[in-house]
């Protein structure tokens, strides 16, 4: 229903400052970041996110894609289905009329909210030439910098025009009842399902993170360049082994870094078989 207490004006307004310097700082990380050298790698996953009437989606929306899908998050059951695969114990997702993995994350959210992004954003991205839809995973660390100057500018619009809610809360009856919601964390769309009786006891709840719908996805990747890598390095030594490791870990960290932050989530055998022609 809101907050216990709102911050006042001059609380808030203290932040225009070091708002200011993140600014210009994001402004200098997308110049950075959008130097780098990428591997070079294309992608064909279905781009699904949220896309808001106005805004960059980020706290809601409706459901969309790069193919035409346009949904309420209530909805999200009819399109989409959670599924067990039988080598890992993390249930995936897809959408219900196809096998094949989609993508949620930076690469959806910029192809599905590109008009929609601050004109200062709007110019640098154009200026750098980075593409309205981008499909180089390895890429997705430019969206992800062009992203925090968005968060910036637009938590610099909140702060000058901020006003001291009152009351700083909405009384709330509690009833039975079924709600959806829908936001955009840093790995992908993020959905909450909950069930109440007439108490506002929650009875049942269901969250259908941004990992389990993109993990189909990652392990397409991460076999697409195993693939290639093996066909530019036949003959496997130390060094080359290391640097196909590190390749898969950059897969997957570019979809979802808390994989790899939360344990050590890769190790790669190598098997050489003599017998087969590289």
């Amino acid at each position: 229903g809101g907050f216990y207490r709102a911050p006042d004006r001059e609380a808030i307004a203290a932040l225009a400052a070091p708002l200011e310097w993140a600014h210009q700082t994001a402004v200098e990380l997308v110049e950075w970041v959008a130097g780098f050298d990428f591997p070079d790698a294309r992608v064909e996953h279905e781009l699904v996110s949220l896309r808001h009437p106005v805004e960059y989606a980020v706290l809601g929306g409706r459901i969309v894609s790069d193919r035409g899908l346009e949904i309420d998050v209530s909805e999200f059951d009819t399109e989409f289905v959670e599924h067990q695969v039988p080598h890992s114990t993390a249930l995936h997702a897809r959408r219900r009329n196809s096998d094949a993995p989609y993508l949620t994350g930076p690469l959806a959210r910029w192809a599905n909210n590109r008009n929609r992004v601050p004109a200062e954003v709007d110019a640098i991205a154009t200026r750098l030439g980075v593409p309205d839809v981008e499909r180089n995973p390895f890429r997705s660390i430019v969206i992800r910098s062009l992203e925090v100057l968005i968060a910036i500018v637009e938590a610099q619009a909140m702060v000058g025009a901020y006003a001291e809610p009152d009351p700083a809360f909405a009384p709330v009856t509690p009833c039975a009842g079924v709600g959806w919601g829908a936001t955009e964390a840093p790995r992908g769309m993020l959905l909450h399902r909950y069930e109440t009786d007439d108490a506002g006891t929650i009875v049942d709840a269901r969250i259908v993170p941004p990992t389990s719908q993109n993990q189909a996805a990652m392990e397409a990747d991460v076999r697409l360049v195993v693939e290639r890598h093996l066909r530019t390095h036949p003959v496997s030594d130390e060094a080359t082994d290391h640097e196909l490791q590190h390749l898969c870990e950059t897969a997957v960290r570019n979809h979802d870094p808390c994989i790899s932050c939360a344990a050590h989530f890769l190790r790669l055998d190598i098997r050489h078989d003599e017998r087969l022609d590289p």
